[in-house]
């Protein structure tokens, strides 16, 4: 008596759908991770600093002049040679005029400038940064001078003073000093952003590749 030996029978369509399914929804989550890495690397690069102290105080009023007027932001400032291209400290007076000696010096997070004030009054400072990220930030506020008694106020300036002792570069435009830091920006974000996308089509094209594969059919049955 002849024995016929029973072979397994084909996966059915429906189970190699099944299986199909799966690899797409792993292929999907591994896309999404790959999206979040790239996203969570070109965030720093648009990220913009932010003063978060000042000498004096927004809207304080001060009563005895300060070594330094000061700007402190929430992350190190970029300046690069030392060349303060792109910062800018103006103290500008009740009278329109301009109070501060021209110097400025930018050590880690922090901006300063030294000023002798004239009568007593209303000021306000104007400040311009250039970010970690390389991208120019500017503001102004305002605050109160109570000159002390025998106080002699000094006449200000007509337009912003230039510090003596600047090197020629410090003296350029703020926008001469920010606009290629700014285009080293967008370069590095368009790179972070190419490397993200050579990862995503890299995985689709292997989801593509898997799908397209199909089980040997079975070789006839033996005795």
């Amino acid at each position: 008596m002849t024995t016929r030996l029973q072979r397994p029978a084909a996966r059915a369509p429906r189970d190699r759908f099944r299986a199909a399914g799966r690899l797409v929804a792993a292929s999907a989550t591994a896309l999404t991770i790959a999206g979040g890495a790239v996203l969570g690397l070109a965030a720093p690069a648009s990220a913009h600093n932010y003063m978060i102290a000042s000498t004096p105080k927004v809207d304080g009023t001060l009563t005895t002049l300060p070594e330094a007027f000061e700007i402190t932001t929430n992350d190190k400032l970029l300046d690069i040679g030392g060349s303060n291209a792109g910062f800018a400290y103006r103290i500008v007076g009740p009278d329109g005029k301009y109070y501060e000696d021209g110097c400025l010096k930018v050590d880690g997070p922090s901006m300063t400038t030294k000023a002798a004030l004239g009568a007593s009054g209303k000021y306000t400072v104007e400040w311009q940064i250039v970010s970690a990220d390389g991208h120019t930030v500017s503001d102004e506020y305002t605050f109160t001078w109570k000159a002390p008694s025998g106080f002699s106020p000094a006449s200000g300036a007509s337009e912003p003073p230039t510090c003596a002792t600047a090197s020629s570069g410090s003296t350029e435009a703020p926008t001469n000093g920010t606009a290629s830091r700014s285009g080293d920006s967008a370069t590095t974000d368009a790179l972070f952003i190419g490397a993200g996308g050579l990862v995503l089509v890299g995985a689709v094209v292997a989801v593509l590749l898997l799908l397209r594969r199909r089980p040997a059919a079975p070789s006839p049955d033996e005795d």
